[in-house]
């Protein structure tokens, strides 16, 4: 009662509250039963006998057990009370006790703005015992260090407990050395290597582990190991085990060369939301914004209207658009100061008339995952838009409070101190995710949930804009320019195969002998104007130049595919209208026909045949081939530009500023 009321931390049913006073009360006869005495404080006695207690009085009372969500109940409010009361009234050190909460425990190392600030780390979930106290040495000095952060260390303690505790546990190893002989040390590892790859370590037999999170286990004990030989004699002291003393140079390779032979060409695939795809699922976020009792109607790409009940969550509506607007990470938004805009020094607010693409602001976010960088980044009036009316919204829901941050936490969070944390959030967008059935081109769902291809959409953009590497790396908030290169190279590799699913066709329908990928080369090493054509490219080398004037569909340099096959048609009936209007009058103005044999007739006519000759190899392609990507802005489309995210934020500045398109 006192944390409800003092610090606005939690919710206590009285059911519940009444429930574990019994459980308290029968636990203490049974401990004066046992020592003598009752106990001084409820700290003597443990969470895991006072829980025992309390199902044992239900059963007294019921004549059956609590239900699982009951348990579930009374078992985290008696752990809570246990913590608060172990860390508050006793001077037992942080590191010292088996659950580390940041929330009851002040003390325990963490910045300003943690995003994991909700997730405890439970050290006692580990085993056997050398395990857990080496674990605890090495996690206390690496926060106090500041060699991880809370996030890194919640999951690494939760990893080891899941995967190596229990190895070593199932197979009897008494002691951290495991071995004395390094061969057989090595052997021991791979049998965990052997072991991670079974069903046995995956939380779901029909999914096991996967490559990345083998590589991750393994280097996380690899790094364990390596600090303990390190700091072998401290850690026999903090952990009461003389054995981490005996620890060897082959304790710091414990795998041999072959397991990490690949381990550093794995890296995850980029992927980005089409514009076509970003605008589908901007018209159900309504319904995750709207009332849980308003019905919204939504137009499915069929054209079909439907009316859905809302979700009731306009922050996780709003915070899903703000990342759609910045292509910040989740954390960056769920963590933004309840004031995050700052002015543009030295620039001028831009008038209610000016371009709504006009940067007006700068955003501060919070940036918790790479250091060194400026946390500030230029935004449009749509962004504005939306933090005002978030502003607004809290404003009226919450009238007494004055929350630290823009979004904040519902539950157990009465003061609004704490920010809105991602398990909410995500959760929130898995129930818009059961409700609509979007998919992409391939037939995969589209997955609101998958909240980082919304930054990815938003850095493919920039690129796709010609926007300059290390003007996006900045944006980004990259410490390197390594990251955004990765960008980079995968637009790359799209532009080239969307350039080469496309066979190319001479002038005269003829086929091209040079390769594909050479065409590419040559198109994209000259980068020339007078190499840009409106319907193909032109294929003449860079250092020659070009006597033909405008004749470019008869000349052996002249290439297209089937992107031109629109402006090859127009041109194709233009030419014929022209000719058909200078026949007219050359009879108008001298009673003769024109014929076939005049020299501007015969050029026009030669145009026309291989006019005719490409389109209709074109034709015979059409249906093998792809057309061009579709999405917003492809009429006029460059035959060498990726732009399947083109005008991807266009849609969501209209989204966040419907008066936009007035």
């Amino acid at each position: 009662m006192w944390l409800c009321h003092h610090e606005g931390l939690r919710k206590i049913e009285p059911s519940v509250l009444r429930w574990a006073g019994q459980a308290l009360a029968s636990a203490a006869a049974d401990y004066r039963t046992r020592v003598g005495r009752l106990p001084a404080s409820i700290t003597q006695l443990s969470s895991a006998a006072i829980v025992r207690h309390a199902v044992k009085v239900f059963e007294t009372r019921n004549g059956r057990l609590p239900s699982p969500g009951a348990r579930r109940n009374v078992t985290h409010l008696i752990e809570h009370l246990h913590l608060y009361l172990s860390v508050r009234t006793t001077d037992t050190d942080w590191w010292a006790h088996d659950v580390w909460d940041l929330h009851a425990d002040p003390r325990i190392p963490q910045r300003e703005h943690e995003p994991c600030h909700e997730q405890p780390l439970r050290i006692g979930a580990i085993s056997p015992p050398w395990l857990r106290e080496g674990v605890r040495f090495w996690l206390r000095t690496a926060l106090d260090a500041e060699l991880l952060r809370w996030s890194s260390a919640v999951e690494r303690a939760r990893d080891i407990a899941r995967h190596f505790g229990v190895f070593v546990t199932e197979r009897g190893y008494t002691d951290p050395v495991l071995a004395e002989d390094p061969a057989q040390l090595r052997l021991i590892f791979t049998a965990f290597t052997e072991y991670l790859r079974s069903p046995a370590a995956a939380a779901n037999p029909d999914k096991p582990l996967t490559p990345s999170a083998i590589d991750a286990t393994q280097s996380q004990i690899q790094v364990f190991y390596r600090f303990m030989v390190h700091h072998a004699p401290e850690a026999a002291a903090a952990a009461a085990e003389p054995r981490w003393m005996d620890l060897t140079d082959a304790h710091t390779r414990l795998w041999g060369p072959a397991f990490r032979t690949r381990r550093a060409n794995r890296t995850r695939e980029l992927t980005w939301y089409s514009t076509g795809e970003l605008q589908q699922m901007l018209a159900y976020l309504d319904v995750l914004a709207a009332d849980r009792t308003a019905l919204v109607a939504v137009t499915h790409p069929d054209g079909k209207v439907s009316l859905i009940k809302g979700l009731g969550d306009p922050q996780a509506a709003r915070i899903w658009l703000l990342q759609a607007l910045t292509g910040r990470r989740a954390s960056e938004i769920l963590m933004l100061d309840h004031q995050p805009l700052q002015p543009i020094p030295g620039a001028e607010r831009p008038t209610d008339s000016d371009d709504p693409d006009a940067f007006v602001a700068k955003l501060r976010y919070q940036q918790t995952k790479v250091d060194g960088v400026v946390p500030t980044i230029l935004v449009e009036q749509a962004v504005v838009n939306v933090i005002t009316e978030q502003q607004r919204w809290l404003a009226a829901i919450f009238p007494n409070l004055s929350p630290k941050y823009l979004f904040i936490g519902i539950k157990q969070n009465l003061a609004g101190r704490r920010p809105r944390p991602y398990a909410t959030y995500n959760a929130a967008l898995g129930k818009l995710d059961k409700l609509h059935g979007l998919t992409d081109a391939a037939g995969n769902a589209l997955r609101f949930t998958q909240t980082h291809r919304l930054r990815h959409t938003r850095a493919t953009e920039l690129l796709n804009d010609g926007v300059p590497i290390h003007v996006v790396q900045r944006y980004l908030g990259h410490k390197s320019p390594e990251m955004t290169l990765r960008y980079a190279a995968t637009l790359a590799a799209t532009a080239e195969a969307e350039f080469l699913k496309h066979k190319k066709i001479g002038a005269h329908g003829v086929e091209i002998a040079i390769s594909p990928s050479d065409i590419l080369d040559m198109t994209q090493l000259s980068q020339r104007t007078d190499r840009v054509l409106p319907n193909g490219v032109c294929l003449l080398p860079p250092l020659k130049t070009c006597d033909k004037g405008n004749a470019c569909l008869p000349c052996g340099h002249f290439a297209t595919d089937i992107t031109h096959i629109d402006e090859l048609r127009d041109q194709h009936a233009k030419t014929t209208a022209l000719l058909q209007t200078r026949r007219q009058q050359y009879r108008d103005r001298t009673g003769r026909e024109l014929t076939d044999d005049n020299v501007w007739i015969r050029e026009r006519l030669r145009e026309l045949n291989s006019l005719e000759s490409i389109l209709q190899r074109l034709d015979e392609q059409a249906s093998a081939y792809n057309t061009a990507i579709t999405g917003a802005g492809t009429a006029k489309r460059l035959p060498l530009q990726v732009i399947v995210t083109r005008g991807a934020h266009d849609s969501v500045l209209r989204k966040a500023d419907p008066q936009a398109d007035s």
